[in-house]
């Protein structure tokens, strides 16, 4: 089977379009285009071995190791507050060390709720930013001034009855935490704000000024690290005779959620490379590998 007929069979397969593999190989559409119908009149060595190499990553990652949604503690108590924000149309805030499976959480329930809102924030996430990334998943342009788009949001929200999720909400400066808090005085829905510990002395200010905005927060919860019974259910999910490594995971992770998976994918990776049981030498090795 040729390249083109291997690519063609990758697309059908996985349901992918030219447009995202020409990205993938940093070509234009056109070119990917025109090669795969033998009428590609360029550099067709490159594109080949662009290809080549396209398909050969995807190969690989057919047999990535991936860890299931796991419903752990940390997930139910950032599923209730949601829950309760969404029902009740509360400003509330989940607050939690990194790592510890808040977005793993939060993404969750927007694919499980499809009226929510779900926003990452970033670092320089200014108003204007923040209010356009709202303003396109309410099905605008995201283009205009805040005061523009303000008013496209509470009209589309009021009554609506929907959820709005800012996640790593400890970027976001007082002017956006102030203009969602005018988000749900105007259109009465709720709001989720989660985030790194720092987030509740952002919404407070040093010296507890923001009294305005913090006294809207109807429900606030500080996110724990995992317990014996989360993390035995995440191992158990992917190595089922897991009770003789445990104590070495369990150590070595200190309840945090992402190292505890990095920790279990290297693992597992390392023991089918070397075809081996998973055994604490073989997690003495993964250790070796990840910053801890």
């Amino acid at each position: 089977m040729s390249t083109v007929e291997d690519l063609k069979k990758l697309l059908k397969i996985k349901k992918y379009t030219v447009a995202y593999v020409a990205k993938a190989i940093n070509v234009s559409n056109a070119t990917l285009h025109l090669w795969m119908n033998n009428n590609y009149k360029g550099n067709v060595k490159k594109v080949n071995d662009a290809v080549a190499n396209f398909l050969e990553i995807e190969k690989l990652r057919e047999g990535r190791i991936k860890v299931d949604f796991v419903k752990t503690t940390i997930v139910d108590d950032i599923f209730d507050i949601a829950k309760t924000c969404h029902v009740e149309n509360e400003i509330g805030v989940c607050c939690g060390d990194a790592g510890i499976g808040k977005t793993y959480a939060v993404k969750k329930y927007a694919i499980d709720n499809t009226d929510v809102i779900l926003v990452e924030a970033d670092l320089g996430y200014t108003p204007k930013v923040l209010f356009s990334e709202i303003h396109k998943k309410l099905g605008f342009d995201g283009c205009g001034t805040i005061h523009g788009m303000f008013l496209d949001i509470i009209d589309k929200l009021k009554a609506s009855g929907r959820l709005i999720i800012i996640d790593e909400a400890e970027h976001l400066p007082y002017k956006s935490l102030e203009l969602l808090r005018r988000i749900y005085d105007k259109a009465q829905v709720g709001i989720l704000l989660v985030g790194m510990p720092r987030l509740i002395m952002n919404l407070k200010g040093e010296k507890r000024q923001y009294a305005q905005l913090y006294s809207r927060v109807g429900i606030s919860t500080r996110l724990n690290s995992l317990v014996d019974e989360d993390k035995i259910a995440i191992i158990s999910s992917v190595i089922p005779n897991y009770k003789s490594i445990y104590p070495t995971l369990s150590d070595y992770c200190a309840g945090n959620t992402r190292v505890l998976t990095k920790l279990l994918v290297r693992a597992i990776r390392i023991s089918e490379l070397n075809g081996v049981e998973i055994t604490d030498d073989v997690l003495q090795a993964s250790i070796s590998q990840i910053i801890l």
